[in-house]
C-alpha cells in the first residue's frame, strides 16, 4: 500500500481531568483531586494511533487558541515524528473539556467549553496539503460551522467529505452523543452520503435512525442489524460500525457480511479510567481498515485497544505497540 497515512480533522481540545468523591446535588459540594492535562478530540485518536504504530504518516486539521493550552497541544504533537502538524491553525480560545470522574464506580461527567474550535471552517482545511489515504472527521454534531447548512450538499461537514472522497481519499467519521435527536438527520445524514467508514457508539447510532436500540440493560441486538442497515441505506460505502459496553457490531456494506465482536471480559480491578475509550475503539478500527485487514480484524483490535485505553486512567497510555498487543491483554478472553 502507498503509505500516504491518515489525515485527523476536527476538535482540538484540551482535556481536564479530575477525580472526585461523587457528583454532587444541587447546591451541594464535592472534593476534587488530582488534575491531570492531557490532549482530548481529535489528539485522543491521533496519540492513539501514534501508540499503536508510529510509522504511519498522521496530517492534523484543526483550530486551537493563542494560549497557553493551545500551546500545549502544539508541544504535544510536536513529540511525534510522524505526525504534521503544520495544518494546525491557531486562533481565538482553546476548546477544553472538564471531566470528572467518580472514585467508586468510575462514572465519568463531562463539562465542555467550546471555545474557538466551533469557528473550524472549509477555509481552514487545505487539501492539497492533506492528501492521504483516510481522511477521518471528528466529531460531526459539535463542529460548529461545519456542522451548519450547506445548499448543494446538506451540510459544510458533507461537502468536506465530498471534497475528500473527490481527490481520492476514503472518507471516516465519528459523532459525540446529542440530546436533541432533530439534528442527526439535519446535520449527520447528509454526511453519511460521503462516508466510506462510520463508527459510532450506541447512543449515537440511536439518533441517527430514529430509535433507541439499546435499554438499561444494553444493545438490544436485534434492532442493531436494521440499525446497521440504515447506516448503509444513508450512504455508508464500506463498513459501518456500531460499538458498545459489551459488543461491537459491524455491517460490510459491499459484501453484506454482518459481524458482531464481544467485548472483552475485563477482570475486577482492570479498569483505571474510562475516558477515551471510545476513541481507542474508534483506532482499532480504523487501523485495520488503513492497513486491509478486514471488518472483523477491525471489530477484535477495536475491542483490544478499548480495553488496554480502560487499563489507564488518562485516554492514552494504556494504548500499546499493535505486536505488543495481545501480550498486554494476556490472560483475558
Amino acid at each position: 500500500m502507498d503509505r500516504k497515512g491518515i489525515t485527523l480533522a476536527g476538535n482540538l481540545v484540551m482535556d481536564i481531568g479530575y477525580m472526585i468523591d461523587q457528583y454532587p446535588e444541587k447546591e451541594k459540594l464535592t472534593h476534587i483531586y488530582d488534575p491531570t492535562y492531557h490532549t482530548g478530540g481529535v489528539n485522543n485518536l491521533l496519540i492513539d494511533l501514534v501508540n499503536l504504530d508510529s510509522s504511519i504518516p498522521i496530517k492534523v486539521s484543526g483550530l486551537v487558541g493563542e494560549d497557553e493550552n493551545g500551546q500545549r497541544i502544539l508541544d504535544t504533537l510536536r513529540q511525534y515524528s510522524n505526525v504534521d502538524s503544520s495544518n494546525i491553525i491557531q486562533e481565538g480560545r482553546t476548546a477544553l473539556t472538564y471531566a470528572m470522574t467518580e472514585i467508586v464506580g468510575k462514572k465519568r461527567t463531562f463539562f465542555s467549553d467550546a471555545g474557538s474550535s466551533t469557528a473550524y471552517d472549509i477555509k481552514h482545511i487545505d487539501f492539497d496539503k492533506l492528501d492521504a489515504e483516510i481522511f477521518h472527521l471528528e466529531y460531526l454534531l459539535f463542529l460548529g460551522k461545519l456542522d451548519e447548512e450547506d445548499p448543494i450538499y446538506g451540510t459544510k461537514s458533507a461537502r468536506v467529505l465530498f471534497e475528500a472522497q473527490r481527490r481520492g481519499m476514503k472518507t471516516s467519521i465519528d459523532l459525540v452523543s446529542e440530546s436533541d435527536k432533530s439534528k442527526y438527520s439535519r446535520m449527520v445524514w447528509p454526511a453519511l452520503r460521503y462516508t466510506d467508514y462510520c463508527i459510532i457508539n450506541e447512543a449515537e447510532a440511536s439518533g441517527v435512525v430514529g430509535e433507541d436500540i439499546y435499554d438499561k440493560n444494553g444493545v438490544i441486538e436485534e434492532k442493531v442489524w436494521p440499525a446497521l442497515e440504515k447506516l448503509k441505506q444513508l450512504g455508508v460505502r464500506e463498513w459501518a460500525v456500531i460499538h458498545s459496553p459489551k459488543c461491537g457490531y459491524g455491517l460490510n456494506c459491499k459484501t453484506g457480511e454482518k459481524i458482531a465482536v464481544p467485548s472483552l471480559h475485563l477482570p475486577e480491578g482492570f479498569v483505571k479510567g474510562t475516558t477515551g475509550a471510545g476513541d481507542a475503539f474508534c483506532c482499532g478500527v480504523l487501523y485495520s481498515a488503513y492497513n486491509g485487514l478486514g471488518l472483523e480484524a477491525g471489530l477484535k483490535l477495536g475491542a483490544k485497544t478499548a480495553a488496554c485505553s480502560l487499563s489507564a486512567e488518562d485516554s492514552n497510555s494504556g494504548i500499546v505497540k499493535y505486536e505488543d498487543i495481545d501480550k498486554a491483554l494476556a490472560n483475558i478472553e
